[in-house]
This record gives C-alpha cells, sequence and structure tokens, in this order.
C-alpha cells in the first residue's frame, strides 16, 4: 500500500485570507523555446526536476494579480537554494516550467476543506490532465507542486504528499499551504517526501537533527539562517534518485522576469509580516531588539502589544536601517552599486472581444509594469493592470433576453444533482454577495444547487435591478456609464 506523509506546523498562528474576492482567470506562462532538450551524460551528477506550478485563488486573491509572479518566483528560487545546500549530498536542480494561476470556481472544486486526502486526490488529477504529452514539449513537467490558502486539513497541517511518487504520471504531486516565504521549507520537504524520504526520527536515527533545523523533521523547525539536510535524507535520496528516469533531462531555457540576487530587496519586514501572519501584520514595535535581523517579529494593530515570530530571520536583502540590509540573520551595510529602479507601465492593450453580443456586455485591456520593470528594490507601478468598458449595450431579441436563464439551461446536460439529470431555472440568491455565482433551481423538485462558477461577465445581479452587472464575480453599477468610459477595477468608481 502506497503511504502518505502528513506534514504539521510548527507555528499554530496562521490566519487564513476570507472572504470571496475577484475570479482570476486561468492562465499559463508560456515559454519560449531556446535550446533543444537532450538526455544527459551518464557522467554528469546533475538531476534536474522539472515544475508545474499550480497556484490557487486564495494564494492569488491574497497576493494581489499584479505582485503573485514575483512572489512565487521568489519562492521557488528559495526552494532550489534548499536543494543545492551540501547536506544534501545530491546535486538537485528545481526547475520552473509553468505556471498556472486558477480561477476560484475551479480553486473551490479542487480544495475540500478538512479532507487532505481527497484534496490531493483531486490536485495530482488535475496536475496530470495539464500534462504535455510530448515528452520534448518546454512544459512537460516532472513533479507538480500546488499551493493554497484554504484549510484543507486540521489546523496546523501544512502539506501532504505521496511517497516515492516522482515521475509517476498520477503521483509526482504535492499539496502545500502557502503562509509565507517560510513555505518554501514546507515545499521542499514534501517534494522530499516525492522523492522518497521519510521524516527524521521516524523509522531513522536522525531523531537528535529535528531541533538544529533538518528539513525533513516531522515539525519543521528550518529557517533561512539554519537548515540542512539530515544523513537519512541524503541515504533515503541516494537509494531512489537513480530510478527517476524523468530527472535526466537537461532543462529548456525560459523566459521567467529576473529577480535580484538577495530575495529581500523586493519585500519589506511588513511585507513579510502580512505574508507569514496575514493582512494587518506589521514588524513589531513594541519591543526593539538589537539586531532586527535576527528574528522577524510581527503584531497586529488592533493587539500590538502581542507579537509573533516563526523563529526565523526576514530574508537576506530585506532593508532593516538606512543604507543597510539583513544578511545571515545580520543587518549589514548595503552594497553600494546597487540602484534602485522604479516600475513603469507599458502601454496598454488593445480591448479584448466583449462578453456578450446584446443586452450589455464588458470587454477587457491589459498592461504590464515592464518598461521598465521595478528592480533592486524600486517601487511597483501604481494603479491597476486592467480596466473594463460596456459593450453591446443594444437590447437582446425577447428569447434571448434573461442571460442568467441561459446559462442555467446550458448545465442541463452536464450537471447532476442527487444522482439525476435536472432542467435548471435561474435563481437569484437571497444574499447579495453570491449573486455572482451561478445558482440554478432545478424545474422538478425545487431544490437550489451551486454549479461552481460565476455568472458570465454581463449578467445582471438582480432582476429587480436593471443597471447592475456582474464583472468577474462583482456587482458594479452601470447607470451612469458610456460606451466611452473606461472604469480601472480597483478605484470602484462607476460613474462618470
Amino acid at each position: 500500500m502506497k503511504k502518505l506523509l502528513l506534514l504539521q506546523c510548527k507555528n499554530l498562528f496562521i490566519q487564513l485570507n476570507g472572504g470571496s474576492g475577484k475570479a482570476v482567470q486561468t492562465c499559463s506562462q508560456r515559454i519560449n523555446e531556446t535550446s533543444h532538450r537532450r538526455r544527459r551524460d551518464a557522467g554528469e551528477d546533475d538531476y534536474n526536476i522539472e515544475i508545474l506550478l499550480g497556484v490557487d485563488d486564495s494564494v492569488v486573491r491574497f497576493h494581489g494579480k499584479e505582485h503573485v509572479q514575483n512572489y512565487l518566483l521568489t519562492l521557488m528560487n528559495i526552494v532550489n537554494e534548499i536543494y543545492h545546500d551540501e547536506s544534501l549530498g545530491v546535486h538537485i536542480n528545481v526547475v520552473l516550467v509553468r505556471m498556472i494561476m486558477l480561477g476560484y470556481a475551479k480553486s473551490i472544486s479542487l480544495i475540500e476543506r478538512g479532507n487532505p486526502s481527497r484534496s490531493l486526490e483531486n490536485v495530482c488529477r488535475w496536475a496530470f490532465v495539464q500534462q504535455k504529452g510530448d515528452s520534448n514539449h518546454a512544459e512537460h513537467h516532472d513533479h507538480a507542486i500546488f499551493l493554497t490558502r484554504q484549510g484543507f486539513g486540521p489546523t496546523g497541517m501544512q502539506g501532504y504528499a505521496p511517497v516515492t511518487g516522482m515521475c509517476h504520471p498520477v503521483r509526482s504531486c504535492t499539496l502545500n499551504h502557502e503562509d509565507g516565504f517560510s513555505s518554501a521549507f514546507v515545499v521542499a520537504h514534501e517534494t522530499g517526501h516525492v522523492l522518497g524520504m521519510e521524516h527524521d526520527g521516524q523509522g531513522n536515527r536522525c531523531g537528535d537533527e529535528t531541533a538544529m533545523g533538518s528539513v525533513m523533521a516531522p515539525l519543521v523547525q528550518a529557517a533561512f539562517h539554519r537548515y540542512h539536510w539530515s544523513m537519512c535524507s541524503g541515504q533515503e535520496l541516494r537509494r531512489y534518485i537513480h530510478t527517476y528516469d524523468c530527472l535526466l533531462d537537461d532543462p529548456f531555457n525560459h523566459d521567467w522576469p529576473q529577480l535580484p540576487e538577495l530575495p529581500g530587496i523586493n519585500y519589506s519586514m511588513d511585507e513579510q509580516c502580512r505574508f507569514d501572519f496575514g493582512v494587518g501584520y506589521k514588524i513589531c514595535t513594541s519591543f526593539r531588539t538589537f539586531d532586527p535581523c535576527k528574528q522577524l517579529w510581527c503584531s497586529h494593530p488592533d493587539n500590538p502589544y502581542f507579537c509573533k515570530t516563526k523563529k526565523g530571520p526576514p530574508l537576506d536583502g530585506t532593508e532593516c536601517a538606512p543604507g543597510k540590509w539583513c544578511y545571515k540573520g545580520h543587518c549589514m551595510w548595503k552594497n553600494p552599486n546597487q540602484v534602485k529602479q522604479d516600475g513603469a507601465w507599458g502601454s496598454w492593450s488593445k480591448h479584448g472581444s466583449c462578453s456578450r453580443s446584446c443586452g450589455t456586455g464588458v470587454r477587457f485591456r491589459t498592461r504590464q509594469c515592464s518598461s521598465p520593470a521595478p528592480s533592486n528594490g524600486g517601487q511597483d507601478c501604481p494603479g491597476v493592470n486592467y480596466e473594463y468598458q460596456l459593450c453591446s449595450t443594444n437590447d437582446c431579441p425577447k428569447h434571448f433576453e434573461d442571460f442568467r436563464a441561459q446559462q442555467c439551461q446550458h448545465r442541463n446536460p452536464h450537471f447532476e444533482f442527487q444522482g439525476a439529470r435536472h432542467h435548471w431555472l435561474p435563481y437569484e440568491h437571497p444574499d447579495a454577495t453570491k449573486r455572482c455565482h451561478l445558482y440554478c433551481q432545478s424545474k422538478e423538485t425545487g431544490d437550489v444547487a451551486y454549479m461552481k462558477q460565476l455568472v458570465h461577465d454581463g449578467t445582471r445581479c438582480s432582476y429587480k435591478d436593471a443597471y447592475s452587472i456582474c464583472v468577474r464575480g462583482e456587482c458594479v453599477g452601470t447607470k451612469c456609464w458610456t460606451p466611452a468610459n473606461w472604469t480601472a477595477v480597483q478605484t470602484k468608481q462607476f460613474c462618470c
């Protein structure tokens, strides 16, 4: 019987970001193929784990669509550095080949609260469906890492993974709870299980290494300034590594944005506190330590004297004083050659197609913070990266008038409820916050079912309100709009 290992979190002060938020369209970072894949020579020592990174809507909403990609790239760079530690005894590269950010509906369908086994199974099957059929494709992955801020298990559970699943088409995957950059150790730990590593001290003689920050400790105490792979982890890895043929390929070159050498350059201590403990948390000011880089202490303005820590330092490169940054747990003078570059917006894209052909739809345009991109601690671009406007405002023919009814009707052949198919009628939820989610009522039984998706952009929020429509899961007013009005999503200023 295949075994699954659970990882319990040492720090229990974990706050999930609540609220439904906006849905994010599923997206995939496309890779430019710049070299031909080849099988490595037998004498070479490197193993390459090519990663599909799946990120659900809870992570995207918490970090923001404008910032989440750089955050994830930084997190994966830290995971790669953990696997480069000499104590492992085997040189493994963690190579990101594809990133997929899931929308709200898909996210809640994969993660079942309180059911880690089913959640992992859902995630692994999802990753299997994403696999590229051609092993020579630039986005073909060896292993899938899935990040969520949803609670998929009991309090404190941080990861779930199949043991020795590496290279298996359905079992080479991990489910990880994301709560700040320390999650890199959770990801490294869970991937270690997939590579064949056991918990230190459980069935081996390495229990005494856990207090010193071993990555595979049952209760992970590793931190940025103190971590290593135990002797047992190295032995267990070497027992299996030669059976993982998928790790023998040289990876393609990929065009991910360039990040600074020190990850903390882009993230203040306040930001790292928010990542670790939730919205509102900032660096604790109730007491001052001699060196703020030794340990990151955080508190919430509602209770400023209650300070929390994950017992690790801020990231290397985090500003700790004017002209200084953290490095290996110490506040040191910055390199004078480091120059900040603030980001600037590129031009707007052309607007996309209208979401409806009649009855008022929505179309979008986007821009990138790339002219130039922020670097070396420079400021990100202000404002939002997409805007939308009304379109197709002409009235629909009578038989097309009820857009919500059309969407429910389209679910008739696809959505089973209580073991049977139904004729679905439109249903307006009494909770105003849920009216942009598709609920339908059975013609046969009168039961109401959630279709696990948002209504299409342009659907009226309510039959009682002719001037409000749903846009990406939120109800917005249209009474004062004209077709020429571009409206930034973030400002919520919908009237002229």
